[in-house]
């Protein structure tokens, strides 16, 4: 029942959103003409959405690098189909926990009894993934300092909380890293004995270790996973810059870059289905600000670069369904 109301809520927040886009930015006249021009520019429309499905191979490259480290046998073939898979589920479902999951369960039945080691490689994926897009994020800003003046507040505003949030995110990682140590857990247990010492704190602790012995096995593997995850990233935010031109919009390139995290991260909140409203406000009020775009053409560009992946997702669905239950490899 809660499920239920949490997605009827999220669905009325996306409504409710949108509507208010749209009252704002008219759909007829300001938002339709737009969307007519991605005919024109249908050559932009193909890249962008070569440069989604490129996101996702890269996506699919990434886990398999880390996958590698203790199941070689893994093909690539079988990762980059259910990445395409996930990709339907993290459309049709609520963010993106629908396609980890459907991951999980996917790569689980072709190793069985790894259960632990599977989630864990995820969870190292998704790690390095927010350290790529640190990375992107930290220099393409660099780009935008000097006019931080000009500045609208809403943009600056957006890009102080996300900066934010990124470093104490990448120390807190740092933190959780030390903590995870087997040494470090059990000076713990001997100096706090009546809290860490309890049976609950032994079943979180031997998790912990777990997870540390994954990512010490691995830690190389996650170096080589941060530069595809830097593909990934330059994929996916580069099909938003394709969208704004397809729509028949202009800003540079690092600009797009630069507001790209953001409209992400924000996006992912658990606030509305699939980002839908959050996404194209946010672009609007990065975007109009750090380029002088039309803000229609802000809204416009968010919502057909979100169909780009949607694209993708269906073709993703389509062989899930196609294919019916899959067997072990």
């Amino acid at each position: 029942m809660k499920r239920k109301l949490s997605i009827a809520l999220r669905l009325v927040i996306s409504i409710v959103l949108l509507v208010l886009l749209f009252r704002e930015h008219n759909f007829f006249t300001e938002i339709a003409p737009r969307l007519g021009a991605l005919l024109e520019n249908w050559p932009w429309v193909l890249a962008g959405l070569f440069s989604a499905f490129l996101g996702l191979m890269a996506c699919a490259t990434r886990w398999y690098v880390i996958l590698r480290g203790y199941a070689p046998q893994m093909p690539w073939r079988v990762l980059a189909r259910t990445e395409l898979i996930a990709a339907f589920f993290n459309v049709s479902s609520i963010g993106v926990i629908g396609g980890d999951a459907y991951k999980i369960m996917s790569v689980t039945r072709r190793l069985p009894g790894q259960a632990p080691q599977v989630g864990v490689s995820l969870m190292l994926d998704h790690v390095t993934g927010f350290v790529a897009v640190g990375l992107l994020f930290f220099s393409c800003f660099a780009s935008i300092w000097p006019r931080w003046e000009a500045l609208g507040h809403d943009a600056r505003l957006l890009l102080t909380g996300f900066s934010g949030f990124m470093g104490f995110s990448l120390v807190g990682m740092t933190f959780s890293w030390i903590t995870f140590k087997p040494q470090v857990l059990a000076w713990g247990r001997r100096t706090f004995p009546r809290v860490l010492g309890t049976p609950f704190f032994g079943k979180i602790s031997h998790t912990l270790i777990t997870v540390h012995d994954v990512i010490l096995a691995l830690w190389r593997r996650a170096l080589g996973s941060i530069v595809v995850s830097v593909v990934v990233y330059g994929c996916v935010f580069f099909t938003f810059y394709c969208a704004l031109r397809a729509v028949g919009a202009r800003a540079p390139l690092l600009d797009v870059m630069t507001a790209m995290p953001v409209v992400d991260a924000m996006a992912s909140l658990p606030i509305s289905i699939s980002g839908l409203g959050v996404r194209e406000r946010t672009f609007e009020a990065l975007l109009s600000s750090f380029a002088n775009v039309p803000e229609p053409a802000c809204v416009s560009a968010a919502f057909v670069g979100w169909l780009f992946t949607v694209f993708w997702g269906l073709i993703g669905g389509w062989m899930f369904l196609k294919g019916g239950r899959e067997t072990k490899a």
